[in-house]
């Protein structure tokens, strides 16, 4: 079978769902639900831009691609020693690459066998990148989360966002709960106060570029997509993210939303020192980066 298959929907095949219709083109070699995994890993597009929503429905026309090759699929569940940013008896850190799953069967599993007590103190949507900071004791553990819940972590992120902004700098704060679920994935927003929690985001803009901003978010707090949903609640949806944003006037289609979690910094639970640990920006963004900003380097 080739690395990609296109196809161009009927009109005996309009009003059939995306799933639907791949599973017509492509069985028995693909079940349904391997289908609704490829959706959601961004390996498909409908009319040249990627469709994320297995139920959504297709018209006379429509072309509609897969890619049956993506790296996503057969991601290294191998650790990189060169990722990890911190580690001593207390702590692991590391620099999580897009498409790792923030759970039993991501991370975790792979450090449990050296570590069996580890414990994610936070965690990151499975496409974003960036600081992810582990506990290998109950002692750092409770510490650290309780450091989260007393807003005394410092978190900054790099994203690049759909459109212009015309502000240099700004703070959203309302209340995020959940609003929608569709095909087993949750969409958040902004809801009453009695509805849902508090989420504070400040950020800044750093950079113009073409049909795209390049901007520095501080979230005061962790709730679920906050950023994501704060950004495009501005108006300005991080790129890739077809999750929160429907529309975008940047051409740009990168396979994942350009979102990193660039630098954390905490009291060390056992030192009382400070600890702040960075990491840099993947590849892919740096490649969106240069496309959109004229070749600079961020």
């Amino acid at each position: 079978m080739p690395d990609a298959l296109d196809w161009v929907v009927s009109n005996e095949e309009s009003g059939s769902k995306l799933v639907s219709f791949l599973s017509k083109q492509l069985s028995p070699h693909y079940s349904s639900r391997q289908l609704k995994r490829m959706i959601e890993q961004n390996d498909c597009q409908v009319n040249g831009r990627i469709e994320r929503f297995a139920s959504t429905f297709l018209g006379t026309g429509d072309r509609v691609s897969l890619n049956l090759k993506n790296p996503q699929q057969t991601f290294n569940r191998q650790l990189e020693q060169s990722r990890i940013l911190y580690e001593d008896e207390d702590l692991f850190i590391y620099d999580k690459p897009a498409e790792m799953n923030c759970d039993e069967q991501g991370i975790i599993a792979l450090l449990r066998p050296s570590f069996p007590s580890i414990q994610l103190i936070h965690r990151l949507d499975r496409q974003t990148t960036g600081v992810l900071a582990l506990a290998k004791n109950k002692t750092t553990f409770e510490a650290l989360v309780n450091q989260f819940k007393q807003l005394k972590v410092s978190k900054s992120y790099r994203a690049i966002v759909d459109g212009i902004l015309t502000s240099s700098k700004g703070h959203i704060e309302n209340y995020l709960g959940k609003k929608h679920v569709y095909q087993g994935q949750s969409i958040w927003g902004e809801v009453p106060s009695f509805q849902g929690l508090y989420a504070s985001t400040y950020w800044s803009c750093l950079e113009i570029g073409k049909k795209a901003s390049l901007v520095r978010c501080f979230p005061k707090t962790g709730r679920t997509h906050q950023i994501r949903v704060h950004l495009a609640g501005l108006g300005h949806p991080i790129l890739g993210d077809y999750q929160y944003g429907k529309k975008f006037t940047c051409l740009y289609n990168p396979p994942r939303y350009l979102l990193h979690a660039e630098e954390m910094g905490f009291i060390h639970p056992r030192t009382r020192q400070k600890l702040i640990v960075q990491a840099i920006l993947p590849e892919d963004f740096l490649g969106a980066y240069k496309k959109l900003f004229e070749g600079k380097t961020a």
